[in-house]
Formats: C-alpha cells, structure tokens, sequence
C-alpha cells in the first residue's frame, strides 16, 4: 500500500514545481510586455500589459475552478464538448469579423475570444477518451481512424479561417497521444509519410534522402509486398506532384515558402519580420540590453512584439542568459507534465497530460523557431509569454485541467 502513497506524494510535488514554473513564466512575459509597451501613451489597464494581467487573474481564477471540478464530467462528456467545440469554431464563419477580415474570432460587443484555443483541449480530451477504451486494439492501424478523423475535422475547419498554425497543432498533437497509447511507430510513420513525401520534393536532393528512407522504413515494417508497392508508389506520385501543387499557390505563398530557406529574399517583405527578430535577438549579447533600452524594440522595427515576436524582445534586452533561462522554464514543465502522465495510472488521465504537454511543446518549437528563422511564420503565441486573452486563458485551463486530474488521482 506504500506505493500509491509515494506516487501521490509525487504526483503532488509536481502539481507544486508546475504551479511554480507556470507563474515563473507569466512574470517573464509580463516583464517582456512591460517592456513592448513602456512608451505607450495610455493608462495602465489600456496598455498591453494591464490587458494581459488581467486575462491573467482571469485564467488563474478559471484554472482554480476547473481544478476542483470531477475528472467524471470531462470523460463522460467528451463527445458532447467536441461537438460543441466544433459549433464553436463554425460560429465566427457566421458572425464575421470586421476588423481583421478573417473568421478566426467570436465577436459580441466588448468579448472578443478565439474559439480554436479552446478547441485544442476538447480535441485532446475527446481523443483520450477513445483511446482509454477497453475493447480498443491499439496496434491495429484501423483504430487510427477514428482520433485521425476527430483530429482532422476542426483542423480542415480552422485552416479555412485562415488560421494555418492553430491547424498544425491540431494535427501534430495527436502523434504523441497516439505513440503513449501503444500506437505502432510504424503505424505513425505511414501517416506522416504522405506530407514529408510532399515538403522534400520542393529540393531533388531531399527528395531523394527521403525516398532512401522510404524503401528502408517500408522494409523494417515488413508489410506484404504489394501493400509496400502501393505505399512506396503513392508516395513518390505525392513528390512528384509537387510541382503542380506549387503552381497552385498564389505568390504571395510562394514567397512566403521561399523566404524560409533565405529571408533576404524578400528583406521588406515576408522577410522583414524575421530578419528583424533576428537582429533584435543578435544584438542582446550575454545579458541583454537591459529593460526598456531595446532598440528594435522600442523603435518599433519589430512588428508583432508583443504576441508572436515576444521572444524577440526577451532575447534582445535580457540576452542569452534570459533566453537560456526562459528556455528552461519551458523544459522544466513539459519534463514536469510528461512526469505526472507517467505516474498516473489512469489511461485516460495520462493521455489527456501527454496532450496537453504536446500542445505547450509544439507552440514553444513553432513560435522559437520562427522568431530564429529556422520555420516559417505561422502566427503562433508563445504560452504563457505572449499577448492574447484566449490563448493565455486555454494554457491555463489546460493546467487546471492536470491539476484536477492529480488531485482527484489523491482523492
């Protein structure tokens, strides 16, 4: 009986470092915020960061009541909740949005919220719900179907938006999920070759790595033959496709794909946002510029600073040292999260953690590596640091959510 004790205790101080770390990061984006708006002629609560306190409180006071709530409702209502998710996001294609001209918002008077945010958590616990099933067969790849299906459904929504990032999470997400659940690696492998087979053949020579790594892969799973064939022809009419798909897009997407591989491409164009990250996140030395004293910053070459371009301004006036400690935050809690998944004994409650670590960890790798210039701008907020009242309000959820799952796990 002594073992259920110690996981608890564990389980507990966890729920404790995470708590911790979460509110190591928000004054880390509050300090950046303060910062992108410190010449802002506007009383406090107009500015960034006052909008952004608020929103904070408010997902603090969200997340301690989601805390307290019984795990029964989140497994037994799963499917209920995606499809009013799903209703959700359909909602701003009827409403519109006058201001920014796309269908990503829910707009009623002064409440301004992005249902897709909110979406990725009921995504994630509708998935883990199918996948806690006793009867489910896991290695067998037709039980892939389903969370694929559940997964692509808000994902063909949101892209139509257009919101290209919040559908990339969407996708992604379900990999790790699917992998914790005892899904075949294999299995994964034939789901994501058909969009690799695609993105190498933009460069013969990446095609032809790509295609060496095919025929192995095909190899080791030890399919029939003419299964094999198939898959192995499929993938190379997908590369060999690619041409006309690049035709197809419009030239500002060309542009946008092109400047990935060289920003100067385009220097005021698609690449000026990247090329100025990278000279603000350059110049901050070892330590940084100091607070208030970032020139790209604060002279506003910068665009997008204070929500997906926040890591700019960390790395331009707090250097390397903030940015390495900032990037140990976010170790420190997808470790910490990963760790509570694996305590849990609960299938349910474990693939709902792995979800949600996977979520913080694909907006962490995006949002970084296109403030670097090593991917494409997608507009994804980085948690916990950038600006957005429904974004900052979902991490939080999504933490309250854990500590309920913990909590009742004690109880």
């Amino acid at each position: 009986m002594k073992k259920p004790v110690q996981i608890g205790r564990s389980i507990s101080s966890s729920n404790f470092l995470i708590a911790f770390t979460v509110l190591l990061l928000c004054i880390a984006g509050l300090l950046a915020l303060y910062s992108a708006s410190l010449h802002v002629d506007a009383p406090f609560f107009k500015k960034v960061i006052g909008k952004q306190l608020l929103w904070m409180i408010l997902g603090m006071v969200t997340m301690s009541g989601i805390s307290v709530i019984q795990k029964k409702l989140l497994f037994d209502g799963a499917y209920i909740y995606y499809w009013l998710g799903i209703a959700l996001i359909i909602l701003p294609y009827l409403m519109g949005d006058s201001v920014t001209g796309t269908s990503r918002w829910f707009v009623l008077g002064p409440i301004h919220f992005q249902p897709s945010e909110f979406m990725k958590i009921l995504v994630i616990i509708t998935v883990a719900r199918y996948l806690s099933g006793s009867d489910l067969i896991i290695s067998d790849f037709r039980s892939l179907i389903i969370p694929l299906l559940l997964v692509l459904l808000p994902m063909g929504i949101v892209i139509k938006q257009p919101d290209l990032g919040t559908a990339v999470i969407y996708f992604f997400l379900v990999f790790p999920m699917l992998f914790w659940a005892g899904a075949r690696p294999y299995h994964l492998f034939l789901i994501v070759a058909p969009i690799l087979s695609i993105v190498t053949a933009f460069n013969f020579y990446s095609f032809f790595i790509w295609v060496l790594i095919l025929i192995l892969a095909l190899y080791l799973g030890k399919e029939k033959i003419w299964i094999a064939v198939v898959l192995f022809v499929f993938n190379l009419s997908l590369g060999f496709l690619t041409p006309v798909l690049w035709n197809r897009l419009k030239p500002y997407q060309q542009n946008r794909i092109m400047t990935l591989f060289n920003v100067d491409i385009d220097p005021q164009g698609s690449g000026y946002q990247v090329i100025q990250s990278q000279v603000a996140i350059g110049s901050g030395g070892l330590f940084g510029k100091g607070i208030g004293n970032g020139t790209q910053t604060h002279l506003k070459f910068l665009p997008k600073q204070h929500n997906d371009f926040i890591f700019s301004v960390v790395g331009e006036e707090y250097g390397f040292a903030g940015v390495m400690l900032v990037l140990l935050l976010f170790f420190t809690l997808i470790i910490l999260l990963i760790n509570v998944a694996y305590r849990l004994r609960d299938r349910f409650s474990s693939l709902v953690v792995i979800g949600f670590a996977s979520v913080f960890l694909y907006h962490v790798v995006i949002n970084i590596g296109m403030t670097v210039g090593l991917l494409p701008v997608t507009g994804l907020p980085l948690p916990f640091l950038s600006y957005g009242g429904s974004f900052i309000i979902s991490c939080f959820i999504m933490i309250g959510i854990v500590f309920n799952i913990s909590l009742e796990r004690r109880r």
